[in-house]
Parts: structure tokens; C-alpha cells; sequence
């Protein structure tokens, strides 16, 4: 009998075993009890072997085919170009996929029906990830907004090229009750951050230029057509030549005072986005890395706690150049 042999052979180790057997087998002066108890197995798997010999001419290992796919190679490309139409575009109410619809997508299609699990794997081979969904609104019109960036766009860049400067304005809120953000916490249990139910707020109108400066002015209360003007009034002060200021739709920028203002300086114009295009704005990157960076999981006490937080985040803003790299890469994206 052989010595000490290990309880669970690689299968490396058995194929190795197998085709040392091969020999003494080939030979055909062994008995099959020798040949098992040389090789430390049952007469019954030597008897395998040998049947095995006949059957396949040799004793190398064979890789097990596994289930055959049950979508061809071709139905897996169809299948990617219907997720990539939406699940609108199939009959669903809304335009988010999840397994179960996507399995009664394959089913409808293809008269093939997988358990939703396997479904998930289908969709991860495709390149498909589960992602939290960007929000867009609705009332959006495409075709304007393509429209703008295939012609209004290029021509603010020419008037830069040319030596004006766009400011890109808008307004923002910051609310004492605070803004959550993901942390770090332990394993089932959910972390609790405790923040103030107030609604008192600060607002803030605020512009970033075309050559990277940063301006703002923070007060309690909404924005106003006067505030506006008087930030009109701040940026034509502190900045040199023409003025394009872009800006939204918003009531107080197209408000009778507001435009009035805009007639009675030459050097300043405004330049409006299309409806619900926040994206074409590079300030809002501005709005969303404060809120994100200084006031995420902050609980203010107070008005004056949340007002000195604002100013630590616009300090810092202007140290680590933000506005630049948001205007360097809002102006990469639109060409």
C-alpha cells in the first residue's frame, strides 16, 4: 500500500496519477489489483480507467462544456441596443430598468424566461451597472437645448476669444436644516446624524467668470430683482471691459428693473440658458461641491454659524481655483 496520501487530490494531481496508471495499464502485466493498490485506488475506479481508455483512446482530463447559452451572441447586441432605448420606449410607465423588467424583455422578445438573479448577470457581461439616476425635469425641450449649444455657445466663446469676459450667475439657498451625506458607519447599523428641522435660510447670488474669479453676496431672505441689480453693479466695479453675464430664466433676471439696469450700461448684456438646463451653468458645480464639501452631515445653530460655514467655503473656493477648473471643463464639454 502506498504511505500517506492527502485527503483531497488537485486535479492537476489526479490527471498526473491517471496518466502514470496509463502505463502500467498499457503494459498489460499488471493485475488490477496491483495497479489499484500502487496507485492508491479502488479495483473499481482501475476498471473506469480501462473503460475509459477504450472508450476515449487516453486518460487526459476533459473540460465539462456546461449549459449551452440559451441567447445567441446576436441577441445579446439586441438586447444591449433595447436597454440603450429606455424602458419608456418598451411600454414601460417609466424609463428606469430593473431585473423583473428586463426579464419580461427578454421573455417578450426573445420567448426565452430567466429567473431574475441570473438576470443581474446578464446585465453586468452587457457593461450595465446598478446607478442612482440623474434627475432631469421633464418640461426639458432637447431640441432647444441642443440648439443652444450648437449656436450660442460658440459665439460666447468667440467673444471671449475676442476679449470679453462671461460671468455665469445664478442664486442658491443654504437652509439650517442641513444636508446629508454619505458616511462611514458600522455594518447594519444606520448612522444618525442629527439636524436642525429650522427652515431659516441664507441666500446667495453668486458668478463665476471666463478668466476663473469667484463673486457672491450671502444675506437672510430670497434674492431679489434690487439684489440683483446690485450685484450687476458689484461685477461691473471689479471687472474690466464687456460683460456676458449667463444666466436663467428666472423671474428677477428678466424683471422689468433688471432689464431697465442692463438698457443703461453699454458694456454689460445677459446671455439667457434654455428652460431647465442647470447643467449648462458651471456654477451650480459650484453650488453642489459646497453644499457636498462644507455643509455636509453640519448642523448650524444658527443663521450667524451658518453665514461664518459660508465664508470658510468661499475662501476656500477661491484658494483651491474651482471656478477655473469648472469653466475649463464646462467649455471642453460644449465643443
Amino acid at each position: 500500500m502506498p504511505g500517506w496520501q492527502p485527503t483531497q487530490y488537485s486535479r492537476a494531481q489526479l490527471e498526473e496519477r491517471r496518466l502514470a496508471a496509463l502505463e502500467w495499464i498499457e503494459r498489460g502485466t499488471h493485475r488490477n489489483r496491483e495497479i489499484a493498490q500502487h496507485f492508491g485506488v479502488s479495483v473499481h475506479t482501475v476498471y473506469t480507467w480501462k473503460a475509459r481508455l477504450k472508450r476515449n483512446g487516453g486518460l487526459q482530463a476533459t473540460v465539462a462544456r456546461g449549459a449551452s447559452a440559451r441567447l445567441s451572441a446576436t441577441q445579446h447586441e439586441q438586447l444591449r441596443t433595447f436597454l440603450r432605448e429606455g424602458a419608456l420606449h418598451h411600454g414601460f410607465p417609466d424609463d428606469t430598468w430593473t431585473t423583473l423588467r428586463v426579464t419580461n424583455l427578454i421573455g417578450r422578445h426573445f420567448d426565452v424566461w430567466y429567473h431574475h438573479d441570473h438576470v443581474r448577470k446578464i446585465l453586468r457581461r452587457l457593461g450595465f451597472t446598478p446607478q442612482m439616476p440623474d434627475g432631469r425635469a421633464a418640461e426639458r425641450n432637447e431640441l432647444r437645448i441642443a440648439s443652444w449649444k450648437e449656436q450660442v455657445a460658440p459665439e460666447l466663446e468667440k467673444k471671449v476669444a475676442e476679449g470679453a469676459i462671461l460671468v455665469y450667475l445664478d442664486e442658491v439657498g443654504f437652509s439650517l436644516k442641513g444636508v446629508r451625506r454619505r458616511t462611514w458607519g458600522t455594518r447594519g447599523v444606520t448612522p444618525l446624524v442629527k439636524l436642525p428641522a429650522n427652515w431659516e435660510k441664507l441666500s446667495t447670488i453668486g458668478a463665476i467668470t471666463s478668466d476663473g474669479r469667484f463673486f457672491q453676496n450671502t444675506r437672510s431672505g430670497a434674492i431679489r430683482s434690487t439684489d440683483v441689480t446690485q450685484f450687476f453693479r458689484h461685477l461691473l466695479r471689479h471687472i474690466q471691459g464687456e460683460l456676458v453675464v449667463v444666466l436663467d430664466n428666472a423671474g428677477i433676471h428678466r424683471s422689468k428693473a433688471t432689464q431697465a439696469f442692463v438698457e443703461t450700461h453699454e458694456r454689460l448684456s445677459l446671455v439667457f440658458l434654455p428652460p431647465y438646463a442647470p447643467e449648462l451653468n458651471p456654477i451650480e458645480l459650484v453650488w453642489a461641491y459646497v453644499k457636498r464639501n462644507a455643509l455636509g452631515n453640519f448642523c448650524a445653530r444658527s443663521i450667524v454659524e451658518l453665514k461664518g460655514r459660508l465664508v470658510s467655503a468661499w475662501q476656500r473656493l477661491r484658494y483651491i481655483e474651482l471656478p477655473q477648473r469648472l469653466i475649463d471643463s464646462n467649455l471642453r464639454r460644449d465643443q
